[in-house]
């Protein structure tokens, strides 16, 4: 035993295992570093989101928290010791079948745990289940179908059935609205190194950054002389090391890759340390000195504003500004005949919190570079590495690595340039990974947002006109805030009929954390205002949740806030029926003594696409290969919501082949088309039309081939299942594709789809409007509505919701499964918004800077969630189909609120809502909100 280490021996997966280990590795590093076992997960490295759970003596245990030492004369199991062979464990199939995949990061910890309950019980109730997953936490799923799986898991091993067969995809060609096996499950679910954190590269050098930890401040001096001292440190390297741009960004091209004059927030990377081992970067990182000059900053929307406050940016503290006005509000407010309600409201800042930390490997060739990593578009990665690194972007190729979650916060290379500009001064492969403290320091946010509202209706309760003022946090950098303050300003209103609008909102700087693109987009700050300010007034005008809603809802043929004119496809009134229905057939338990029950409403709708006049497009390539498969080429990446699946069967459905026959490579930007971001839930519809409409086209051009190989006329040609008939006779995919190849010619049809056009906001909106297009915002609209149960404790404020109802106008359902997930994870992340999360910012400093501070809601928090999909056929959308995924999110946080307005009768209009308020406000603190 040398010094520093010790001996060690046990059992890992069967096998006998001795090795001399450095005393303090964490079992979790000798797993992932030295056995190569990468299904345990590194989420954040403090035992905080389970990702790591591996079984120790049959018990589940987080691997990250014991040291290698701790197991010496145990027994030790990892997901990938649950296989036999070609045969998955029980817990593995049960998790595919029932669609309890999405990004997949959380899985192996989530399928460790399940052995541990099911091993010691093999019919656990419920309860049972979620209090043994209650350390494990998915930001995807909402858990409800990690919980069927769970409860299938458990049901095969009773029968006796602990090993079963890899589930098959589905055969036929006509599988649209069927639930098939989602794509990469069974790489998730056996622990395969998907993510960017698995990858292993010979001489691979690690990156740590040094971070400003300073809200606003003037860099003198950086001083990394001690960290070159460090043995195993290669390189330090700073702003004077990129030779292009210094700077990036999804749209303003001002945030810096390594600050070169000014910190704007704590986040703010200074240096890059590259070294042969993470332990020399990040002791490396430790020892450069930075010396500053502290700024005065600001840190509230309202401060930046004021006269003479300090500038975030030269060219001043406000980003956007939006306003447009539609008939004349003013005029109804002064009115005596409507019944007014105001309101002012807060959201706070939220964190992404998706299971997986930033990490890429970049790596050098003589030309350029190739960067791997999780993104949510390639296409808009390799330009900004490639300018950082001034070099063309064809010698700039990035690969999508499956990203463990996005929800809006990769839509920025946030390690991505650092680790390229490594790479190509190095001449080395370059890995960064983030720890979780830094991913929330550096990483994107929802944007928190002050608004006011004033709402005037009929004393019938028709809504006449709407005032609102809206300020939004952007934090330090642009990111993605400028679309965000356009959506939060044209979705405002909510989704009603009314007449009457003006809204103004500002987007400003300070030197908060930078907000940009989260799942929503700008839609649940004012989804929370609006749906608030409708249960006033209902409540004001003694009108049920339902009803009021019902009868201001958008039909088609009335037109948006912005003018935008409804045309067939949009379902409101279908989902507000389908919640009041489900609610009434939901058996709950009576409330327990002492607690006042409460159900409430909200509805939200959300664009499909960018719109606003902004050129959109996608393709799709189909390319029959050798082995007489199909390879499906596309620039949308799937960060768990299931596309891949998706794209599939669209190709599937189009071409008249088995969905099996068609491998899907996303976003490589060698080989695929552009499409820009995947965001906007715009992906299903543009990418989906393109897919579908390349596989017609390739089922055509299939026909032509086989004719000519075969010296036939093409109504000689048919198809049966994956076999193509030449007069009766088969002629197999992949003996086309040999022949073809004989003949010095290949089968490759390519597809690009363009959305119908859109318009920006008006500044003065037209209803109805002379021209129609010129007011279409969007060219599709997705509408939810939520019903939440509730029971408050007005003594201690605690809340228990008891159900959400959730349904969903998705157009027409492609995969329902993966539709449901959506919602369902949607609901969840609304209800972490609703009585959870938060960001807590002091001044420019992270506060809540672990995955417990930020309040994430666990399996345990997150109450029966009942999903209803409606489908109402876009006539635009492949298929009829039209995205959704972003919009659950938006409803619930007003729904769970609006439960407790009705039964307590206070309102709350800050979220998240602590038991304290609801506690003081129960005991008089203040009047009702509706009074």
């Amino acid at each position: 035993m040398q010094n520093g280490s010790v001996s060690v021996a046990f059992m890992l997966n069967g096998q006998h295992v001795q090795a001399d280990v450095p005393r303090q590795m964490s079992l979790l590093s000798y797993l992932r570093g030295v056995r190569c076992l990468k299904g345990a997960k590194n989420g954040c490295g403090k035992g905080q989101c389970g990702a790591c759970t591996v079984l120790v003596d049959g018990s589940a245990k987080r691997s990250c928290l014991l040291k290698v030492e701790d197991v010496n004369g145990r027994l030790v199991e990892t997901v990938e010791g649950l296989a036999r062979g070609e045969l998955l464990h029980a817990i593995q199939y049960a998790f595919i079948v029932e669609d309890a995949v999405q990004c997949g990061f959380c899985t192996p910890g989530m399928i460790m745990a399940t052995k541990a309950l099911l091993d010691r019980n093999s019919d656990p109730t419920e309860e049972q289940i979620r209090k043994a997953l209650r350390w494990n936490l998915c930001r995807c799923t909402g858990y409800v179908k990690i919980v069927e799986a769970v409860k299938t898991a458990a049901r095969l091993i009773r029968e006796g059935k602990t090993h079963l067969p890899v589930p098959r995809v589905a055969s036929g060609s006509s599988v649209i609205g069927s639930s098939i096996v989602r794509a990469g499950a069974l790489e998730r679910v056996t622990g395969a190194p998907l993510f960017a954190a698995d990858l292993e590269c010979e001489g691979v050098l690690f990156g740590k950054m040094v971070l400003s930890g300073v809200a606003s401040a003037e860099i003198l001096e950086i001083d990394a002389s001690a960290a070159h001292k460090v043995p195993g440190v290669v390189s330090v390297l700073t702003h004077e090391d990129i030779p292009g741009r210094k700077t990036y960004g999804l749209i303003t091209k001002h945030q810096p890759v390594l600050v070169f004059n000014r910190v704007r927030m704590v986040g703010d990377p200074v240096a890059l340390v590259l070294a042969e081992t993470e332990e020399a970067a990040a002791e490396g990182a430790s020892l450069v000195k930075v010396s500053f000059r502290e700024l005065p900053g600001v840190f509230s929307p309202a401060e930046a504003l004021r006269d003479g406050a300090p500038r975030v940016h030269p060219e001043g503290n406000v980003l956007r500004t939006v306003s447009y006005q539609k008939g004349d509000p003013e005029a109804v407010f002064r009115r005596d005949d409507v019944v007014i309600v105001e309101g002012e409201y807060y959201t706070p800042f939220i964190e992404h919190a998706y299971m997986e930390p930033e990490a890429c490997l970049a790596v050098p060739d003589p030309d350029g570079v190739t960067v791997y990593c999780p993104s949510q578009g390639s296409y808009p990665y390799r330009e900004q590495i490639a300018a950082s690194l001034c070099i063309p972007e064809e010698r700039c190729r990035v690969v999508y690595v499956p990203a463990g979650g996005a929800f809006g916060g990769r839509e920025e290379p946030l390690v991505c340039i650092q680790a390229a500009l490594g790479a190509r001064v190095t001449g080395r492969p370059v890995k960064i990974v983030l720890t979780r403290e830094e991913s929330i320091k550096m990483s994107t946010k929802r944007h928190a947002e002050y608004l006011k509202y004033r709402t005037a209706a009929s004393r019938d309760g028709k809504l006449l006109a709407q005032d609102i003022e809206i300020l939004t946090d952007t934090g330090a950098y642009a990111s993605g805030g400028g679309p965000v303050a356009t959506r939060s300003a044209s979705f405002a209103a909510g989704p009603y009929y009314i007449p009457n609008v003006r809204v103004r909102l500002s987007a400003v700087y300070t030197n908060n954390p930078t907000a940009g693109a989260m799942r929503g987009f700008g839609s649940p700050q004012v989804a929370f205002a609006a749906e608030t300010q409708m249960e006033r007034l209902a409540v004001r005008l003694g009108l049920d949740s339902f009803t009021i809603r019902e009868m201001n809802a958008l039909l088609p043929g009335k037109t948006t806030a912005t003018g935008d004119l409804l045309g067939p496809g949009n379902a409101l009134p279908a989902v507000i029926r389908a919640v009041k229905e489900r609610l009434r057939d939901i058996e709950i338990e009576p409330s327990p003594e002492g607690m006042k029950r409460g159900v409430g409403l909200a509805c939200a709708y959300k664009n499909v696409g960018l719109g606003t006049g902004r050129p959109e497009s996608a393709g799709a390539i189909l390319e029959l290969l050798p082995d007489g498969c199909v390879c499906l080429m596309v620039g949308c990446v799937d960060s768990g919501q299931g596309s891949d699946t998706a794209m599939a069967q669209l190709a599937a459905e189009g071409a008249g082949l088995p969905v099996h026959v068609f491998k899907v490579r996303a976003s490589d930007t060698a080989c695929t088309p552009d499409c820009g971001i995947t965001t906007g839930s715009r992906m299903t519809f543009l990418s989906g039309n393109a897919v579908y409409r390349a596989a017609q086209v390739f089922r055509d051009e299939l026909f032509c081939a086989a004719a000519f190989v075969s010296g036939v006329s093409e109504h000689d040609i048919s198809l049966n299942g994956q076999e193509i008939l030449v007069r009766g006779e088969p002629l197999s995919l992949a003996d086309l594709a040999g022949m073809l190849e004989e003949r010095g010619r290949r089968l490759s049809v390519s597809y690009t789809y363009e959305p119908p056009a859109t318009a920006p906001i008006p500044e003065v909106v037209e209803d109805p409007p002379a021209d129609p297009a010129s007011q279409r915002l969007h060219y599709a609209y997705c509408f939810a509505a939520q019903g939440a149960v509730v029971d408050v404790n007005p003594e201690t404020g605690e809340v228990r919701v008891r159900c959400i109802v959730a349904a969903s106008d998705v157009g027409r359902a492609i995969h329902p499964k993966s539709i449901e997930g959506q919602i369902e994870g949607g609901v969840a992340m609304g209800l972490g918004y609703a009585l959870y999360e938060e960001l807590k910012v002091d001044r420019g400093r992270v506060i809540t800077d672990d995955l417990v501070r930020l309040g994430i809601p666990r399996a345990t928090q997150v109450p029966p969630i009942y999903s209803i999909i409606v489908e109402d056929a876009h006539p635009d959308g492949p298929l009829g189909a039209k995205g959704m995924a972003e919009l659950p999110t938006a409803a619930t946080a007003p729904a769970i609120c609006n439960a407790i307005y009705r039964a307590t009768g206070w309102s709350p209009s800050r979220l998240p809502v602590r038991p304290e308020q609801i506690k003081h406000h129960c005991q008089g603190g203040n009047e009702r909100a509706d009074s």
